[in-house]
C-alpha cells in the first residue's frame, strides 16, 4: 500500500514540474502571430508619430485598453522615449503560455533593440486565445520568458 502512495506523489510531483510551457512557433497559428506582431508595430509606431487616438480593428480586452487610452498611451509613450529611445521589433522570438488552466493567456515575446538601454531585449504581450484579445502584460525586460520572471519576483516580495 505505501509503494502506491508513493508511486503517486512521485508521479504527481514529476507532471507538476513547470508552471508553464514553451509553445512552438509552427503551432501558433498565424493569425495569431500576425495579430500580436501587427499591434506591436501599430503601438511603437503611434509613439514615433506621438499618435495618441484610439487603436482600431483590434479585439482588446477592458482591462487592457483601460491602460491605452489617449491619456495613458501618451504618458506611456513618454516613458518609453525616456527609458528605451528608439525601440525596434527584430521579430517574434517565444510564446509561453501557462500549464493551468490550459485555454488562457499566452504570452509572445518579441526580441527588441533599443537606443538608450541595450539590456533591455524582450517586449512581452499577453493574447488571449478565445478570439485572439490582446490582454496584459505589455511589459519591457530582459528575461524571454515574462511568466518565469513573475514568479521569480513573486517569490522575492513574499520573502
Amino acid at each position: 500500500m505505501k509503494k502506491i502512495y508513493l508511486f503517486f506523489l512521485i508521479a504527481s510531483l514529476s507532471s507538476c514540474s513547470s508552471r508553464f510551457v514553451t509553445v512552438p512557433l509552427h503551432k501558433i497559428d498565424a493569425d495569431r502571430k500576425k495579430v500580436a506582431t501587427d499591434f506591436v508595430s501599430k503601438y511603437l509606431q503611434k509613439c514615433v508619430d506621438k499618435d495618441y487616438s484610439n487603436f482600431e480593428n483590434f479585439n482588446i480586452s477592458a482591462r487592457f485598453k483601460s491602460k491605452i487610452v489617449p491619456d495613458s498611451l501618451k504618458k506611456s509613450c513618454e516613458i518609453i522615449e525616456r527609458k528605451y529611445g528608439n525601440v525596434k521589433v527584430e521579430k517574434l522570438f517565444s510564446v509561453h503560455s501557462r500549464q493551468r488552466p490550459k485555454d488562457f493567456v499566452d504570452v509572445f515575446n518579441f526580441k527588441i533593440s533599443t537606443d538608450k538601454n541595450p539590456q533591455i531585449q524582450f517586449l512581452h504581450l499577453g493574447m488571449y486565445r478565445d478570439q485572439n484579445y490582446l490582454e496584459l502584460p505589455f511589459y519591457f525586460n530582459n528575461e524571454e520568458n515574462y511568466l518565469n520572471y513573475r514568479k521569480k519576483k513573486f517569490k522575492i516580495k513574499v520573502n
